[in-house]
This record gives C-alpha cells, sequence and structure tokens, in this order.
C-alpha cells in the first residue's frame, strides 16, 4: 500500500514551525512582565527602606531624603509605564499566538480530512483489484468447468461409438 504524501506539508511545517516560535515570544514578553513586576517591588521596597531610614535621620538630611524620594518615586513611575508595555506586548503576542494556533489548526483539519480521502481512494482502488481478480477466477472457473464438460461429452461419445 502507498504512503500518504500531504500535498500542503511544506506550509505545514512552515506554520508548526510560526507557532512554536510565537510561544517563545509569549513566553519571553511573560518573563518581561515578571521582571518589570520584580523591579517595580524592589523600587517600592528601596522607598520604604529610605522612608524609615528617614524617620531616624538628622533634620539635616530631610531636604536631602526627600529630593532623593522624589527621584525614586520618578523612576517607579517609569517602570510602572514599562510594566504596562510590558502587559501590552505580552497581549499582543498572546494574540498573535492564538491566530498561529488557528491556522495551525485549519491545517490539521485539512491534513486529516485529505488522509481520510486517500484511504477511501485506496480502499476503492483495493476493491477494484479485489474484484478483478474474482472476476478473473470465476471466468476461469467457468472455462474449466465448460472444459471438463466438453471432455466429459467426447468421452461419452466416444465410449457410446465403441
Amino acid at each position: 500500500m502507498a504512503r500518504f504524501i500531504y500535498r500542503l506539508q511544506k506550509v505545514f511545517e512552515l506554520r508548526e514551525r510560526r507557532k512554536k516560535e510565537q510561544e517563545q515570544r509569549v513566553i519571553e514578553a511573560q518573563k518581561r512582565v515578571r521582571e518589570a513586576e520584580m523591579a517595580i517591588e524592589e523600587k517600592k521596597t528601596e522607598i520604604r527602606d529610605i522612608q524609615k531610614n528617614m524617620l531616624a535621620s538628622p533634620h539635616t538630611l530631610m531636604a536631602a531624603h526627600d529630593s532623593f524620594l522624589h527621584h525614586l518615586n520618578g523612576q517607579l513611575e517609569l517602570l510602572q509605564v514599562s510594566l504596562e508595555q510590558a502587559k501590552a506586548a505580552l497581549s499582543y503576542e498572546r494574540q498573535l499566538l492564538i491566530k498561529a494556533q488557528a491556522d495551525l489548526e485549519a491545517l490539521i483539519k485539512h491534513k486529516e480530512k485529505a488522509r481520510e480521502e486517500w484511504l477511501e481512494e485506496e480502499k476503492k482502488l483495493e476493491m477494484k483489484r479485489l474484484d478483478e481478480v474474482a472476476g478473473q477466477r470465476y471466468f476461469r472457473a467457468q472455462f474449466e468447468k465448460a472444459e471438463d464438460e466438453a471432455l466429459e461429452a467426447l468421452l461419452l461419445e466416444e465410449a457410446s461409438e465403441s
């Protein structure tokens, strides 16, 4: 029996590869979101530590602590903006992954349908071959039966003559 060959196999492999690449991009985007969240937590911890130290420090350093806290809050805002950008990028990459999965699923269904059609065609060809063999056997048996009958008739005719 011949082997099934999918005519769109190259396209199928390309879509599989695109899906895997997109999965990697989603993983990288998730990693960037986690890194941004960790950076925000570290900055918040640093701000809390400075605020605690500010209470125990002399009043002459209050202005310096205050300006440094203002600087840290600015950095925190920038980190929050970068977190929002990372989340937006993650959402976009997920949408692309969903599209890649849908494209691959459509091709998988097409491949399965093509395989089923191929199997049906193979079954039809096999049945045609079997019918042909059965027909040949039938005609050969009929031919042999006719030969046997002719031989018997000949033998009977010879026996009746003698």
